[in-house]
């Protein structure tokens, strides 16, 4: 039967236009909402104004937000226009002369749908504009090493990802501020570049400024909420490479209410869509199934089948999504595929994503935060270790060692979850931790690895502050007759390792009885 969906056309049609762009009138790309007047509009329209254009309202920066509801209703709508085969859904006449356009640069997005004709001095791959070189620099890289401005404003516009890192953990925007490249910086820092991501040591970009005292770099850092109270591996924060009373300590050290009105700041300065990068990162979607109902592993098959999607018959490294069988709150149990999803950052699915994919032409067009799964069972840690992969943060074990004090042929039992010395080696590998073939001695500890691991270092009193070896060992029979307390080597049980990935922090051993 042909069904022209003429009614919901209709009806999906007069919605979309109530969820227009109340500048340009078109499909609102990430939406920004004024909490005041609670008007919205796409984030490139409001550029810096502080009037709202549609009612003449002032707006401080505290009262814009990203509107979540309107991003998800969107998405919504794009969805239904996928399965009834709407092109035509939103107005695309958008006022582009408007004496109220973003002071950006450039449109990204609209260069991004033009093909560029450019000599070979500014050629720009047609294929991956990301591709590494042997030393894990991008085009990008190289092209912010060099200072070739104009270069780099042709990259970032063809859609180049601005934080890459190469294989020394270096950002392009920790390079500019290094080397004091301060319009690159300002480009970088406008179209998406992260101030927060750590690279070397831990290290910010904040901090490379304040270790090469960059005074007009550290300054637009702050403009686009640099954290001052970042601390790198050795426990410093920026302030802390600076001789007091210079002019970068009065710059890092003074109190900046702007800098405190968080996101809204940084998010009207940027003229990425920051969201496309998460796809991008990964170099595709690859699925793993996990212990899914035989209905839905043949589903998968068949939407593999129509998308060209690759599903991995084995949990390996290239694993981007791993799918799961939620309970009616959208929860599922800790297991052993739950643990090395949470330590390597990768979407965990509710299984109802395979049936909705089957109905749409293009996969990447339905929003996965609809279908991450909540809790793995405590609430809001899924979210929170992928955010921690896709923000290039170090991951959980990251300057931590590890000897297991348990025999190689024995099945262990957490929680119900059968583990073995081997399977245990794997979760610390993939969390970025080092393990040990011999029983660390505390005397023979060098100092270069008594450093400050990443996901305590805000956390100075933390009893596992300067702690980065550790002695696991299974209550019983083979409990080690020797467990220290020391501040850089502590023996714990298996029990504190499992709890640390299910929590997705390095957890007080207090906390849960211990020590």
């Amino acid at each position: 039967m042909d069904t022209s969906w003429k009614n919901t056309r209709k009806a999906l049609k007069n919605f979309t236009d109530i969820l227009g762009c109340n500048r340009c009138g078109n499909q609102p790309v990430n939406a920004i909402r004024y909490t005041n007047c609670d008007h919205f509009f796409c984030e490139e329209c409001i550029g810096n104004d502080s009037i709202c254009t549609k009612c003449n309202t002032p707006v401080q920066p505290i009262e814009i937000q990203n509107d979540h509801i309107v991003k998800s209703l969107v998405s919504y709508c794009n969805i239904i226009a996928e399965i009834i085969k709407e092109k035509d859904l939103w107005n695309t006449t958008a006022d582009i002369n408007s004496s109220h356009a973003p002071s950006a640069i450039f449109n990204v997005s609209k260069a991004r749908s033009r093909s560029f004709h450019l000599g070979s001095k500014h050629f720009v791959p047609k294929k991956d504009i990301n591709k590494r070189n042997e030393k894990g620099e991008t085009r990008l890289h190289i092209a912010c090493l060099k200072e070739n401005e104009s270069y780099v404003k042709t990259l970032l516009a063809a859609g180049a990802n601005p934080n890459t890192k190469d294989n020394a953990n270096w950002t392009p925007l920790q390079e500019v501020v290094n080397y004091g490249y301060s319009n690159i910086c300002k480009l970088l820092l406008e179209c998406g570049a992260s101030p927060n991501t750590p690279g070397s040591e831990n290290r910010t970009a904040l901090h490379e400024a304040a270790i090469k005292n960059r005074l007009e770099e550290a300054k637009m850092l702050l403009q686009y909420s640099a954290k001052r109270d970042v601390y790198d591996e050795h426990g410093k924060r920026p302030i802390d490479y600076c001789e007091p009373y210079t002019n970068m300590w009065k710059i890092l050290n003074e109190e900046n209410e702007m800098n405190e009105t968080v996101e809204g700041t940084t998010n009207l300065n940027c003229t990425l869509d920051q969201s496309s990068f998460a796809i991008q990162s990964y170099g595709g979607i690859v699925i793993y199934a996990s212990n899914l109902k035989e209905e839905n592993r043949k589903l998968l098959q068949q939407m593999a089948s129509k998308h060209k999607v690759k599903v991995a018959s084995v949990f390996r490294s290239f694993v981007t999504h791993v799918i799961v069988e939620a309970n009616y709150q959208n929860i599922v149990p800790l297991s052993y595929d739950v643990m090395m999803a949470l330590l390597r950052g990768n979407w965990l699915i509710n299984s109802e994503w395979i049936q909705l994919t089957m109905d749409v032409d293009n996969i990447l067009s339905v929003d996965l935060e609809l279908f991450e799964i909540s809790g793995t069972p405590i609430q809001g840690i899924p979210r929170k270790a992928r955010e921690n992969e896709q923000n290039q943060n170090p991951r959980l074990f990251n300057q931590c060692h590890f000897y297991f004090a348990l025999h190689a042929k024995n099945v262990y039992y957490v929680n119900g979850i059968e583990l073995t010395k081997d399977s245990l080696t794997r979760l610390v590998q993939e969390g970025n931790g080092t393990v040990l073939k011999r029983e660390p001695n505390p005397e023979h500890i060098e100092s270069k690895e008594q450093t400050v691991p990443f996901h305590i270092a805000n956390e100075p009193s933390h009893p596992l502050y300067k702690c980065t070896h550790y002695v696991i060992y299974v209550p019983g029979k083979e409990e080690p007759r020797v467990k220290y307390n020391m501040p850089h080597l502590k023996t714990l049980p298996l029990m504190w390792l499992i709890e640390c990935i299910e929590k997705f922090a390095l957890i007080n051993p207090l906390d849960i009885g211990l020590l």
